[in-house]
Parts: structure tokens; C-alpha cells; sequence
């Protein structure tokens, strides 16, 4: 029980920083397309597919498993930022 209790703690900080630069800063900037490929891109190809392998293919232990289901948020920090720090995500809302 405390190992998911860790695991979640640390999906709960990274799932802030995206939720903050996608939901906040990139449909608030114009850009909403970028977060609707992003999260649907870091779900199904990321943490869906492998945790799915790692269940029911590796057979691995429940504890890796909810790891890499919980994955995505990791994933989706390096690439949001990597936007972020672009300035892509500015568009004219105004018009």
C-alpha cells in the first residue's frame, strides 16, 4: 500500500506542472490543439500500450505495472516544457 501511495504522490506533482502549462497556458494561449496530441499521444502510445505488454505479456508485478500507467505524466513534462519554452503555443485570441 505505501509503494502506490509514493507512486501516486509523484504522479499527482507532474500531473500539476501539465495541467498547468496544457490546460492553463497552451488553450489559454490559442493552442489546443498541441495538448489534445500530446495527451492523447503519451496515453495510447505510451502508457496504455507498454503497461498493457508489461501486464499481460511480461506478466510483471502489479506495482511496475501502475508505475507505467502512470507513466504518462512523466512523459508529457519534458514535451510540454520543450513547447512552453518555444512560444508556439501564442496565438492572436483577440480577432
Amino acid at each position: 500500500m505505501n509503494t502506490f501511495m509514493l507512486m501516486m504522490s509523484y504522479y499527482v506533482i507532474g500531473q500539476a506542472l501539465n495541467t498547468v502549462c496544457i490546460v492553463g497556458i497552451f488553450r489559454a494561449g490559442g493552442d489546443t490543439r498541441f495538448g489534445l496530441i500530446l495527451d492523447i499521444a503519451t496515453m495510447w502510445t505510451g502508457s496504455i500500450l507498454f503497461g498493457a505488454i508489461a501486464a499481460f505479456v511480461f506478466r510483471l508485478p502489479v506495482e511496475i505495472v501502475y508505475f507505467i500507467l502512470l507513466s504518462d505524466e512523466l512523459i508529457k513534462i519534458p514535451l510540454s516544457l520543450w513547447r512552453y519554452r518555444q512560444r508556439k503555443w501564442l496565438k492572436n485570441v483577440t480577432r
